[in-house]
């Protein structure tokens, strides 16, 4: 087992007086009965560069969500819910990120109020907001040019923009989010979520 996939569980246990998973790694199903009680010691972990502009109820499903992304975890996150137009939910980062070092980095998250985003249940919510999440990491992978290059034919091309979101998909799984990706995805069927699943189990 990976040091990876390991390290969100083990953070949490280092300020925990008991167990948080039965088992050594992420579980297949967040329940907020399960989670909601452990939200301070989310915060403590994960949430000291998170911050939101209208909560409405995304915070633990955020802190969960970036619990699997350890190198997202120094950069700043903003969560923002607001009247909007465009897609409920989309990944965007501050205009300066590209002349910024890295642990500089402003990430954002934009849902839209009052779209399905608020209804989805904790597990779901945890799915695409790791989805989102794994934007920013092929953002930082394709470093300035790349990203520029990238966002000129997620615009110009359907075919570009769905082998994009895919990808971002299998990023998901890549960092332990799988079962919330059948729970939850909106590009990849779960014939292709499983696929991405065995990969990474037989690599």
């Amino acid at each position: 087992m990976s040091p990876s996939r390991l390290l969100g569980p083990l953070l949490i246990l280092l300020i925990q007086s008991g167990p948080v998973f039965s088992q050594s790694e992420y579980p297949d199903v967040y329940l907020e009965e399960d989670w909601l009680p452990k939200i301070d010691s989310l915060r403590e972990v994960y949430g000291k560069k998170v911050s939101y502009k209208n909560k409405k109820g995304m915070e633990l499903a955020t802190l969960l969500a970036i619990s699997h992304y350890p190198e997202l975890q120094d950069r700043k996150l903003k969560i923002i819910i607001k009247n909007m137009k465009g897609a409920p939910v989309e990944a965007s980062f501050g205009v300066f990120n590209f002349i910024k070092p890295r642990r500089s980095k402003v990430y954002k998250i934009l849902i839209q109020e009052n779209s399905f985003m608020e209804r989805l249940t904790l597990n779901q919510q945890v799915a695409a907001l790791g989805h989102e999440m794994a934007h920013f990491i092929q953002y930082e992978q394709r470093k300035y040019f790349g990203t520029l290059f990238t966002l000129l034919q997620y615009v110009m091309s359907d075919k570009y923009r769905l082998r994009f979101e895919k990808k971002a998909d299998e990023l998901a799984v890549q960092h332990r989010l799988g079962p919330q990706m059948l729970d939850f995805a909106f590009y990849s069927s779960d014939e292709q979520i499983r696929a991405y699943m065995n990969k990474l189990d037989n690599d």
